[in-house]
């Protein structure tokens, strides 16, 4: 769920509470025409959307304020240049990951990083198989847009510094 949702999602504990309750209530109907992983996979993705479409219908009405307060950090982890080069990595990953679509985001990471087959998103996401083809492209197109984006804005929009 935190793949589907991104690390950064205030309510994952919420929809992981959620996704096991569907799990656990659903599992006797479980008919075996594919993996456990991938029936799961996708009650946790019918889950994460259904709760976004009631977040979005609720935060018309009403707002919250957001919790800004850094968390706790290992201070030996940011001694080491390659640990802190690899998180800056992850972490701006995962805010990349988390101002996709959730369409495009459950599909990029169901298949690029969960390692599923298209086969398996497909029926995870209930879609067709060109169609998931289809969302995995653009959804790495708007990554990379993304990502890129953050680099050049972390350089002030220079990608190379020349000497002059």
């Amino acid at each position: 769920m935190r793949r589907l949702a991104g690390s950064g999602a205030n309510d994952l504990d919420d929809l992981v509470q959620l996704a096991a309750t569907q799990v656990f209530i659903n599992l006797p109907g479980f008919a075996g025409r594919s993996d456990l992983t991938t029936w799961v996979y996708s009650v946790c993705y019918r889950v994460l959307l259904k709760h976004r479409r009631w977040y979005r219908r609720w935060s018309l009405r009403f707002t919250l304020e957001h919790d800004d307060t850094p968390d706790a950090m290992n201070p030996e982890a940011l001694l080491a240049p390659a640990a802190l080069e690899a998180r800056e990595r992850l972490q701006a990953l995962h805010s990349a990951l988390t101002r996709m679509s959730d369409k495009y985001r459950a599909v990029v990471v169901l298949h690029d990083l969960e390692e599923l087959s298209v086969q398996e998103v497909a029926a995870i996401v209930d879609c067709n198989q060109l169609t998931v083809r289809s969302r995995l492209r653009d959804g790495r197109k708007q990554l990379r847009r993304l990502l890129e984006s953050d680099a050049a804005s972390d350089y002030g929009g220079l990608h190379e510094l020349t000497p002059s």
